[in-house]
């Protein structure tokens, strides 16, 4: 950072929580020379109309579920993409896979040296993060660099439809 130059990773899935993150990131600490690295992971064949297209061993029903999730992968990455030029940032979209979404972002955030990762919070109590994971904890606590986890405020509706990139 001895240059001015500050590299940020901003993990993104598309939901409110990701978009409230990004919204905070470029109000908060956005810096001009900041390098920005939207991160998302691609998650096709861990989520459940995959595993249930697969348990039917109807080969047309698994490539369908494969062809509706590329085209919704392409959408996001369109508006993560867009994202970046509305906010004039510097950076890239990244995408990964291999890997459960929070060791996607650790690991790039490590292939780009980022100084610090930016991430939305669900917000579930200490028992469902035990029980289940959430990827901002992950994030946390495997990361080398400073996190900045972001907990949004209160439901509101029209703050969520602001936010979100999820389809309406």
């Amino acid at each position: 950072m001895a240059t001015g130059k500050r590299t940020v990773v901003i993990a993104m899935d598309g939901s409110y929580h990701s978009g409230y993150a990004f919204q905070w990131y470029v109000d908060n600490i956005r810096k001009p020379n900041d390098v920005v690295y939207i991160v998302h992971s691609l998650e096709r064949l861990r989520n459940e109309p995959f595993q249930t297209a697969l348990g039917t061993a109807d080969v047309q029903a698994v490539c369908n579920v494969l062809k509706e999730e590329e085209e919704q992968e392409k959408t996001l990455l369109d508006k993560l993409n867009e994202l970046m030029k509305e906010n004039k940032l510097t950076g890239e979209v990244k995408t990964g896979s291999g890997g459960k979404p929070g060791e996607v972002v650790i690991k790039i955030a490590n292939e780009v040296g980022a100084d610090m990762i930016v991430c939305g919070s669900r917000g579930h109590g200490k028992l469902r993060r035990t029980v289940m994971g959430v990827v901002s904890d992950f994030i946390l606590h495997h990361s080398e660099v400073p996190v900045t986890i972001c907990r949004h405020k209160p439901h509101n509706p029209e703050l969520r439809k602001q936010n979100s990139l999820e389809p309406k």
